[in-house]
């Protein structure tokens, strides 16, 4: 039966390593060996790709589900797959449903050499990615290194990397120099770059909830000392920035 009728059509979402996401009409059981068959677009040698992986997440979003599971090969072949779904997939346009964390608006200043004139500006940062405004185009799949101006005292840069997701033109270009919004998702971080972004993510989180002082203090760029009639108990000072 299961030959006749053929591994489960999904949609690809998302890869970083051995982990593989794409999206599903039915959840997954945990630990389960499954294949699932994902259509590629304008390449000339298949139709689809077969990709057998272990279950390790499955959650609901929208009318389906987003599941994730480990992909057992080699890292020249994982490579080769990864850029094999970047490059000719159709992702779905999951929305909300798809963010793990808020997107947050905030302009930074960005350092990315795979950009047309090596510098950028944040959109909106989340734990998962960022939405970049550039100068211009930047092909799907490509691999990125970010140099993110973190505008928190103590934090300095962060260095992050990622792959590029989306990319449009935005609306009110009006120059001759059309710009563009680019979608980086991030990937291949190390546990302290993924903890410095988590301690961002947080203090900007703090900035739009609180006041003018309260974002100075989140952000350590104001400390409480003793005032006129007593001392004024803030509460505890915010953690420092990982390291």
């Amino acid at each position: 039966m299961l030959g006749f009728f053929g591994p489960e059509t999904g949609q690809f979402f998302h890869m970083d390593g051995p982990t593989l996401s794409f999206y599903g009409k039915s959840a997954k059981k945990l630990e389960s060996d499954v294949k699932i068959r994902l259509p590629l677009k304008g390449y000339s040698k298949a139709k689809h790709v077969d990709i057998p992986l272990k279950i390790t997440d499955s959650q609901p979003m929208g009318k389906g589900h987003l599941n994730t599971g480990h992909v057992d090969m080699t890292i020249q072949h994982l490579r080769q797959l990864e850029d094999l779904l970047y490059n000719y997939t159709a992702r779905p346009d999951a929305g909300e449903a798809a963010r793990r964390s808020p997107r947050i608006p905030i302009g930074l200043k960005v350092i990315c050499r795979e950009v047309a004139g090596y510098n950028c500006i944040t959109a909106d940062i989340s734990r998962q990615g960022v939405r970049l405004t550039c100068q211009g185009a930047v092909e799907l799949g490509t691999r990125v290194g970010l140099e993110i101006d973190s505008d928190v005292a103590g934090l300095g840069a962060l260095h992050l990397a990622g792959r590029v997701v989306a990319c449009r033109e935005t609306p009110d270009s009006r120059s001759k120099n059309k710009t563009y919004h680019v979608g980086v998702a991030f990937c291949g971080l190390t546990q302290a770059q993924q903890d410095n972004l988590d301690y961002f993510n947080r203090i900007l989180a703090g900035r739009l909830k609180g006041d003018v002082m309260q974002r100075q203090i989140a952000d350590g760029e104001m400390t409480a000392g003793p005032m006129p009639g007593g001392p004024v108990n803030l509460g505890a000072p915010p953690p420092p920035p990982p390291t």
